[in-house]
């Protein structure tokens, strides 16, 4: 039996340390007892605290040649049930035998051939420590309660309740864990050192990480499709531009616009509609159903692929349309992304932004949008807020914009307060670009509004690269593009103390930059 201080010291052994769990892929050459303890010693070498370990005749063999803790777990598929770690009191018999300190079991609440409770009991009668595999906060108290040694959020994101989840790490269910006063293993999807990282400073005691070690086949496919993806070549299929004025529909070939239309958009249609017209308008550029496609709007999009309008005057019938569910249910799997972010990932990818680990894209254009690449990744929230750098407030303005903030960039920069702005100054009726005309025939009253634009988006810059020290800072659309509108930013922003200063470039791919970038993220999710 071992001893409460034995299970401490134990477990002190693992605090602050990384388990790999050797698991190769079942069926997969490397899924061989003496294969996993190869893996398993080699490792060891490289400063694992202990290993995790599927299967009885694995962990014997791992056994015979390590001499740090194992974790052992038997994986098996039951009749009726969806519980598979360590299912049955028999496996933790036969893996404590074969040498396992702990056994891992599967602690969420769902049906099993025999009761977690049982399991565990048989755990902590054969002398072993106990960890609980767990999907939620309950699970991780049922089994502290039955007299669990570690808590593992390893089932997060693998459960039917949980599986929104799945694509990053559940630090949420780490700090809770913590909260509870046990031991915290970090279990799920820690594919990266930083991400491994984040779970300790979570609260997590230890981490284990098994596919980014253990599994080359997954790896090899990391690599391959991040490679795919960046490769501008290798971008093939469709995508959709729906803005506010205009929609666009494009095939893409190596990277290409190849085949292009563009309509007007209907602005007051209902979300069928818009889908009914995606549709016909694809037809006539040869796509067929399954096809790759992205689809970039205006507007905010949330987590769930439902669809707001900022403006409500310019989309008034949007408002949580669920626009990834109707695009999904007429194509087939279908990303959706907002204009401006999708510009962001395509001058991150293709153009301004190329070799930028910190990228800022920022559109000044009817309304200001933009998005933010991080280390090649798109900022994303669950609102779909990110990136809407025109709702940032400073001493610019007593108006709101489509935000309902008051005094935003927006409200002063953009092409709509242009208008405005002329229109208060007694020219009522000009577009953002027949007052930029105004300025450059001399019209001071014009180049004062133009000015101030530029001034506060100058501001803007300065605030990001206190926020994110950007490499760069890409500007697009048709304000932002005018002729000497960057010229003025770049001037202004020499007003700003030198530490804000960011270099500040003109946006590459015009047009095509929502389209690629919509393509480009149809290719992530």
């Amino acid at each position: 039996m071992t001893s409460r201080q034995s299970r401490t010291q134990l477990l002190e052994t693992l605090r602050g340390g990384v388990v790999v769990s050797c698991q190769p892929v079942e069926g997969g050459p490397l899924a061989r007892p003496g294969i996993v303890a190869d893996i398993a010693q080699a490792v060891v070498a490289g400063g694992a605290a202990a290993v995790r370990i599927e299967g009885v005749d694995n962990l014997r063999a791992v056994r015979a040649r390590i001499r740090v803790p194992i974790i052992g777990i038997v994986k098996r598929t039951v009749a009726d049930s969806l519980v598979r770690i360590t299912p049955c009191v028999d496996d933790v018999d036969a893996l404590v035998r074969a040498g396992a300190d702990i056994v891992a079991y599967d602690a969420t609440d769902r049906k099993g051939p025999e009761t977690r409770e049982a399991v565990l009991r048989a755990i902590l009668s054969n002398g072993a420590v106990a960890m609980s595999d767990c999907a939620t906060l309950d699970d991780g108290r049922a089994a502290l309660a039955n007299g669990a040694d570690i808590l593992g959020t390893t089932l997060s994101g693998y459960t039917a309740a949980t599986a929104q989840s799945v694509d990053q790490p559940d630090l949420q269910l780490v700090r809770a864990f913590r909260h509870l006063g046990s031991f915290v293993m970090a279990e799920g999807r820690y594919n990266s050192p930083n991400l491994a990282a984040q779970a300790i400073c979570a609260g997590a005691d230890c981490v284990t990480v098994g596919s980014a070690i253990t599994r080359p086949e997954l790896v090899t496919t990391w690599y391959c499709d991040a490679v795919t993806r960046s490769s501008r070549e290798m971008l093939n299929g469709f995508a959709i531009d729906l803005g506010g004025t205009k929609t666009a529909i494009a095939r893409i070939e190596r990277g290409l616009v190849v085949a292009r239309k563009q309509v007007a958009t209907e602005g007051n249609a209902e979300l069928g509609a818009y889908v009914d017209r995606m549709s016909n308008q694809l037809a006539d550029i040869g796509y067929a159903r399954g096809s790759r496609l992205g689809v970039a709007v205006t507007g905010r999009l949330d987590a769930e692929g439902r669809w707001y309008a900022v403006n409500a005057d310019t989309l008034p019938s949007i408002n949580g349309a669920p626009l990834a569910e109707a695009l999904n249910n007429r194509f087939g799997r279908v990303n959706c992304i907002n204009d401006a972010a999708a510009t962001a990932l395509a001058e991150a990818y293709f153009g301004s932004g190329r070799g930028c680990s910190r990228f800022v894209y920022l559109t000044v254009s009817t309304g200001i949008g933009g998005g933010v690449v991080l280390n090649g990744e798109l900022l994303r929230g669950q609102i779909g807020l990110a990136g809407h750098l025109g709702f940032v407030v400073g001493r610019h303005s007593d108006k709101s914009c489509g935000s309902g903030r008051v005094g935003t960039v927006e409200s002063v920069a953009a092409g709509n307060s242009i208008s405005q702005a002329a229109s208060e100054a007694g020219y009522p009726g000009l577009n953002s670009k027949e007052v930029f005309a105004a300025a450059a025939s001399g019209e001071i009253w014009a180049r004062e509004i133009i000015n101030r634009s530029a001034r506060v988006v100058a501001v803007l810059c300065a605030d990001l690269a206190a926020i994110l020290e950007p490499e760069c800072i890409a500007i697009g659309g048709g304000v932002g593009l005018a002729p000497g509108y960057i010229e003025k930013i770049r001037g202004f922003l020499l007003d700003e103390p030198k530490l804000f200063h960011v270099p500040i470039e003109a946006a590459e791919l015009a047009g095509d930059g929502p389209l690629l970038g919509a393509l480009v993220s149809s290719s992530e999710r």
